[in-house]
């Protein structure tokens, strides 16, 4: 059985307290959410962003042309749905974190050198976001030279009662440089 999310919450706030990093709740959103990468759509509530100032940022240029169709067409399905996720603002703001954590792993690694990211593609409210290009072509700009990626699982073909047919898989994207 897994960990669930509260578990680890409680987990990291009481570590975090007992090394006096942090004073309580508060301070641990205070203190590490804002440095969190931005991979669920409650990281990034409504009117927290501005989205068109996030798609032009200079970090995502390898992938502007294919991400901004993406995020407008969340943007559309956004207001169709009952829940009204965010999941427009999610993808730009966790692609703009990723282009920048890729731009910090190409600073530290030694050349040559040898990354490895366990990752999945998705489709939020049914619209495909290509995870594992998006990533590579993100690494090639931030200076590695190559990128390969190798599927472990095909993903969204267990239950039939999912909310989109869209097939998914998961592996290992391995980059180099």
């Amino acid at each position: 059985m897994g960990v669930g999310r509260d578990r680890v919450r409680r987990d990291s706030m009481t570590e975090m307290t007992f090394l006096g990093e942090i004073g309580g709740w508060g301070d641990l959103q205070n203190v590490i959410r804002q440095h969190l990468v931005r991979a669920c759509s409650q990281h990034v509530p409504p009117n927290s962003v501005n989205l068109d100032e996030v798609l032009a940022s200079p970090e995502l240029a390898p992938i502007r042309d294919e991400i901004v169709p993406v995020c407008r067409e969340l943007t559309s399905r956004r207001l169709e749905r009952g829940g009204k996720k965010t999941y427009n603002n999610m993808v730009a703001c966790y692609f703009l974190d990723m282009a920048k954590v890729w731009r910090a792993l190409r600073r530290v690694c030694a050349s040559p050198s040898e990354v490895c990211f366990v990752i999945g593609d998705s489709a939020p409210y049914g619209v495909y976001v290509p995870v594992i290009e998006w990533f590579g072509k993100l690494a090639l700009a931030a200076g590695f030279d190559s990128w390969t990626f190798a599927k472990l699982r095909d993903r969204n073909i267990k239950w039939k009662n999912r909310k989109h047919r869209v097939p998914l898989c998961e592996g290992h994207l391995w980059v180099r440089g």
